[in-house]
């Protein structure tokens, strides 16, 4: 029964790093696609970052000389540069997004044919509806991030397998957030393990640039692993 299988994480990353090891081209591909639509704000928005550190700086600077119409007059250009940067931020969230959702989704639909090892037909009308409920559970999860921040955590480990279960079986996505709310009942503390290493590695990775790379598309095949093992317990 689904959820009943206590997951292993030793035995999650074995079969995750088998996996890898013979799809790391297309993974890393797509890994690599997905990293560029999410760098472009960041590396489009570089020189609106500056600017917002130097003048943080100065207003830093002029509150610890009692220099209060300088700082009055750097709040104000402050407030500018924050409207700027919000404005471009969303623009190119708006357009990004779209591609972030939909290559999101052929990353770890790619993770599980590599757990599987054998290739499945996907149909462009399936990929694209789940490619929405991708965007709006990311939209969720952030919020619930940002506003509390264990609630968020919590809502997002129940959560991890919902897109896979649209994938694999069709499902419907309010019938795939149910199971996989089912599925993470007894394993949650092994799913927090398993994101919190996963993150660590992308991030001592992420030092290298380059090395985000197969650590992304490492981190959704364990993700497609973990799923593997707890639908599919006997295998």
């Amino acid at each position: 029964m689904t959820g009943t299988k206590t997951l292993e994480l030793k035995a999650c990353y074995s079969k995750a790093w088998k996996s890898f090891s013979k799809w790391w081209l297309p993974l890393c591909l797509l890994a690599g696609f997905l990293l560029v639509f999410e760098w472009i704000p960041r590396l489009s928005s570089r020189a609106e970052s500056q600017q917002l550190v130097q003048t943080v700086s100065e207003i830093v600077a002029a509150a610890e000389n009692d220099q209060f119409d300088r700082m009055d007059r750097q709040l104000m250009e402050l407030n500018e540069i924050l409207s700027a940067y919000a404005k471009k931020m969303l623009t190119f969230a708006l357009y990004a997004s779209p591609f972030i959702a939909l290559l999101s989704v052929l990353l770890v639909a790619t993770a599980l044919m590599a757990v599987r090892n054998r290739r499945s037909r996907l149909s462009p009308k399936r990929v694209a509806v789940v490619a929405v409920v991708q965007f709006a559970l990311a939209l969720a999860k952030v919020l619930l991030l940002f506003l509390f921040f264990p609630l968020g955590v919590f809502v997002y480990i129940k959560l991890y397998f919902a897109i896979l279960l649209m994938l694999e079986e069709d499902r419907p996505a309010a019938e795939a957030i149910k199971e996989s709310w089912s599925m993470g009942t007894g394993n949650f503390w092994s799913l927090l393990g398993l994101v919190s290493i996963n993150g660590a590695i992308q991030f001592f990775m992420g030092l290298t640039v380059v090395g985000l790379i197969p650590a992304t598309g490492f981190a959704q095949t364990t993700r497609a692993a973990a799923f593997d093992l707890l639908k599919n317990p006997g295998q």
